[in-house]
């Protein structure tokens, strides 16, 4: 049989499958439906049948989603969500409900926070949901649908994704008072005589606060959150890099002291989304929001000439 057989088969029980295969429980996927489990069973077996593969490893008190199984429910949800952001663009009705984005750490809090706050005030219909997800993540849930948009640091070039650079944090080395390099005009190599606090390392194999892999530093301690270093500097304790958007109020207040040595390149940002949604409007408003707050960040040092 041909996919587009196979599709028209199993295409009036694919919403039921997806409630059975999101809750892997008969009795809840039930309830939410209003059907008896025993009429779920079946329309699960139709679909089995009409795909000629069982999608479900099943025991006495559960089934739990196979590879296939796990297959369908990504195919499932993306077309789902294609057809219902769709419909609205044909109703020319306003995105309304759950709208999912994904970023992390000083994004979220710096950037993407602050602009979905002001957007919900134009979009009362819109609950935005923020989720805190590494640009793997990010890319895995924007293929499988679970979320609309991500901002993260690393470029991606995944089938299906629009990504696309949208600014830069500027970085900077900090200590905080009691220090010996606080209030210091140090060169690199006095830099370099002291620990470092760092943040784990990313997806791209190299640690989250950009700093440059041919220069060698000692490591004091190891964070998981780079936004966590702001903390570790203000101890006076470790040498930070820390983005300037997040150290100005504390070296305006004069509790931390941004080093002189400009070794730190500033960080790429980026915001993806699906391919299909790179024009809906809420989308690129909120793309659009983020990066306005990018270009308006603080930047504590000179950009190099190029």
């Amino acid at each position: 049989m041909t996919p587009d057989k196979i599709l028209s088969s199993i295409w009036p029980y694919l919403p039921v499958f997806r409630v059975v295969a999101e809750t892997q429980h008969l009795p809840t996927a039930a309830k939410r439906l209003h059907v008896s489990a025993s009429a779920l069973s079946r329309t699960i077996r139709l679909v089995e049948e009409g795909i000629g593969e069982e999608l479900f490893v099943r025991s006495s008190r559960r089934i739990v989603l196979n590879a296939a199984g796990e297959r369908l429910l990504w195919a499932v949800r993306r077309g789902m969500g294609g057809l219902e952001r769709s419909l609205t663009q044909v109703l020319e009705r306003d995105f309304s409900g759950e709208y999912r984005v994904g970023a992390l750490g000083v994004l979220t809090d710096y950037f993407v926070l602050p602009a979905l706050l002001e957007l919900s005030k134009q979009h009362h219909a819109i609950v935005p949901c923020l989720n805190t997800l590494t640009s793997r993540d990010a890319n895995q849930r924007l293929g499988n649908g679970t979320i609309e948009v991500a901002f993260y640091y690393d470029a991606t070039a995944q089938a299906g994704i629009s990504c696309r650079k949208i600014g830069q944090l500027a970085n900077s080395l900090y200590c905080g008072k009691g220090h010996p390099l606080f209030g210091r005009r140090a060169t690199l190599s006095e830099v370099l005589e002291h620990p470092f606090s760092v943040p784990a390392i990313g997806d791209r194999g190299t640690p989250m606060d950009n700093w440059p892999v041919e220069v060698a530093r000692k490591i004091g301690l190891q964070i998981f959150m780079l936004s966590t270093n702001r903390a570790v500097a203000l101890s006076g304790r470790f040498v930070t890099v820390l983005p300037d958007v997040v150290a100005e109020p504390e070296v305006r207040a004069r509790r931390l002291y941004r080093v002189p040595v400009n070794v730190m390149p500033d960080t790429d940002v980026y915001a993806a989304c699906r391919e299909e949604d790179e024009t809906t409007s809420f989308t690129t408003e909120v793309i659009a929001a983020v990066q306005t707050r990018l270009a308006s960040a603080p930047r504590l040092r000179k950009k190099k000439r190029s």
